[in-house]
């Protein structure tokens, strides 16, 4: 592994460092082979060690390199999943100890290898530089949660860096947390946790080989750590009459905060009358579409993380800045289309802006369109008092030709006006689902316009590049819908098979792909039950022998589909073997055998479905006579049935049938099921027959 193990990569090896301390059967510690204690190397290089045996097999090995012979601090750790080397980079010129322990396949941990030495003499090739870390954005006294960011200078050949910080100088793993994958100079965090810093950042390049540290900057994180000054007015300029909009500005403070400015707009210089409070401003500026007529006063300040576990460190408020809101009657300013321009049949919505906020009571809005027939506008919209901005919703109508339209709005003196491009409707996408499909299987083209079908519908012409899609000619978009499904049957292939589908109409097209992949093979379809009487219905299940790495849809016939009604397919998911589906059923005069077959792959399955007739509920009584211990007779229908004393008498009936059955003994008759006693020598049973049920008589 060439990644810089305490930078990139923690393997599930190493986890069992702090998960398995178990001092349980010992297993083999492996021994150093490379490098030679004392050697001198460049960085990156190469460790290894030889295997180690154990009865439960070897999962992997740990590895730690440390600055001290006793290993009291690891800078660098790692695993590897079996393999006996490993690559170690970005270490500074100096002095290391290394050591390694097996694990096996029941997570005990062997020893830790004789400890070894090396000396890093330099950087070799393949080692990106180290950067150059910055100090701090702004200044390096935070408050918890304060976001500082952190900059570097770029590393040739770096894909990635490392930003690592500690309240260790030394930066110990133990006492270190890093970010990793950083894929430009720069990167911003905070910490709820109070504490003198140290940072540094590492180069990581392609290979995953990473450089030698860049140099440590310091800062902190207290909840009483100085604020810095608040933010400064900019514009607009103190005295100004202005119209809205209004942008209001400031500079930035030294550390900006994410949604971290706060705006305050008041009618007094006391800041005790608010008609705008704006917090959470991620910019230094802001844009005021509603305000009052009359002077304005306005300050801003800026959140800085926390000043203690339950307040905000925020700044002072900036010095005042005022402007006035002019005072003439509210007249419209602009008309902006959320859509322009837009396809017939579509709506969009009209941001309506006053040059001032509208009396109390409202401002009445006349509006008026160039064509009403191609985009029609209400006679009136009503902005809400005290209110300097407001929208509404246009449709436009049916053209043929691209159609310019001007939407006039008129208040007081003023006016406001708006150019909306109308644009005939046209074919926007087609979309193939699903992406892959079997050969015989039917896709789903999904077909959507821009804006909707006019009157009488759009007849959008499909076309298909290969014999393996069968594209229907045409797809109709309903008059005033904009989206319109095909279905695309598709043919068997012997190998993936890519189709475009395309889809034209007025003079626009767009075309979309799928694969349809070989077919596989249905391997038993089998039904439950598979003997019904009426129509009680049924259950099939078709199965394949293997999972397949695309959707499998296979088609479903049935020899009688008077008789019976189904899915005419089922649809096997990528991953699944099996699925089923219902059969249903109409109720038959006579025994009927449908055959139910499932087809693929050139390969036909089928299963047949026993369909039984509906016999009326009747009722039937059978008097059971008992003679002389010599046997029970049923002397009713239906007749002729003859069981043994001590026996069971088993009859099937019809769904519904109610069964009367009595006895007479010389003796106490002692029967099974629902039995009342005329006396201690005759019994009467009841039973009602269910669907596909048996009676059982037992006589004792």
């Amino acid at each position: 592994m060439k990644i810089h193990p305490a930078v990139i990569r923690v393997s599930v090896v190493f986890l069992l460092l702090a998960a398995v301390t178990s001092a349980i059967a010992a297993v083999p510690a492996p021994a150093l082979l490379s490098p030679a204690s004392g050697a001198n190397l460049p960085t990156p290089l190469t460790i290894s060690w030889s295997a180690v045996n154990d009865p439960s097999g070897i999962i992997g090995y740990n590895w730690q390199v440390s600055t001290s012979s006793n290993f009291t601090s690891v800078i660098l750790q790692d695993s590897t999943n079996g393999q006996t080397q490993d690559i170690v980079s970005g270490l500074p010129n100096g002095t290391y100890f290394w050591r390694v322990q097996a694990v096996n396949n029941a997570l005990v941990q062997s020893a830790w290898s004789a400890g070894r030495s090396f000396n890093v003499t330099g950087a070799g090739a393949g080692q990106p530089g180290a950067p150059t870390m910055s100090p701090t954005k702004g200044y390096s006294t935070f408050h918890p949660l304060e976001v500082m960011t952190f900059n570097w200078s770029p590393v040739p050949g770096a894909a990635s860096y490392v930003l690592q910080f500690s309240k260790d100088p030394s930066f110990p793993l133990s006492a270190t947390s890093q970010f990793n994958n950083i894929p430009n100079t720069t990167f911003s965090f905070s910490t709820p946790d109070e504490g003198f810093y140290s940072a540094r950042v590492f180069a990581v390049n392609a290979n995953g080989v990473a450089g030698v540290p860049s140099n440590a900057i310091t800062y902190t994180v207290f909840y009483n750590n100085p604020l810095s000054a608040p933010p400064s007015p900019l514009t607009p300029t103190n005295g100004t009459n202005l119209t809205l909009p209004i942008t209001i500005t400031w500079t930035d403070v030294a550390n900006p905060q994410p949604s971290g400015y706060e705006l305050q707009i008041a009618k007094d210089s006391g800041f005790k009358t608010i008609e705008e409070e704006a917090p959470q401003l991620n910019h230094a500026s802001r844009t005021e579409l509603s305000l009052t007529p009359g002077q304005k006063f306005w300050r801003i300040r800026s959140a800085q993380g926390d000043a203690s576990p339950t307040t905000a460190a925020v700044t002072k408020w900036s010095a005042s800045g005022t402007f006035t809101v002019s005072q003439a009657p509210a007249a419209p300013v602009s008309m902006v289309a959320v859509s322009n321009p837009l396809f017939s049949g579509n709506t969009t919505f009209v941001q309506l802006q006053l040059s001032t906020a509208a009396p109390t009571n409202g401002a009445v809005i006349s509006l008026t369109s160039s064509d009403p027939n191609v985009l029609p506008v209400p006679a009136t919209v009503t902005m809400p008092g005290n209110t300097g901005w407001m929208q509404f919703q246009i449709q436009a109508g049916q053209v043929t030709t691209p159609t310019p339209v001007t939407i006039t709005a008129k208040l007081n003196s003023g006016d406001a006006t708006l150019n909306v491009n109308v644009l005939p409707p046209s074919i926007k996408s087609i979309q193939i689902n699903p992406g892959t499909i079997s050969g015989g299987a039917t896709a789903v083209a999904v077909i959507t316009l821009n804006g909707l079908a006019p009157a009488g519908g759009a007849l959008v012409e499909l076309s298909s590049d290969s014999p393996a899609a069968v594209a229907p000619a045409v797809a109709t978009v309903q008059a005033g819908d904009s989206v319109v499904e095909a279905q695309i049957p598709t043919n068997s292939v012997s190998a993936n098979t890519l189709a475009h589908i395309t889809a034209s109409w007025n003079g626009a097209s767009a075309t979309s792909q799928f694969t349809i992949a070989p077919q596989g093979q249905p391997a038993s379809i089998t039904l439950s039950p598979a003997i019904i009487s009426g129509a009680t219905g049924s259950f099939a299940v078709v199965t394949i022998a293997a999972p397949s790495t695309t959707d499998q849809t296979f088609q479903i016939i049935n020899s009688n589909p008077s008789v019976v009604s189904m899915a005419d397919s089922v649809f096997i998911p990528a991953g699944a073997t099996a699925v089923g589906t219902i059969i249903n059923n109409s109720a038959v005069t006579t025994q009927t055998v449908v055959t139910i077959s499932v087809t693929g792959g050139g390969v036909t399955r089928s299963a047949t479905l026993t369909i039984n007739p509906t016999v009326a509920p009747t009722t039937v009584s059978l008097g059971v006579v008992v003679g002389g211990r010599s046997g029970v007779r049923v002397v009713s229908s239906p007749a002729g049935i003859s069981v043994p004393t001590g026996s069971s008498a088993v009859a099937q009936f019809a769904p519904g049938t109610v069964i009367t059955l009595s006895v007479t003994d010389g003796r106490d008759a002692i029967w099974s099921g629902d039995c009342s006693s005329n006396n201690n020598k005759t019994k009467t049973c009841k039973f009602t027959i269910k669907a596909n049920s048996t009676v059982s008589a037992n006589v004792q």
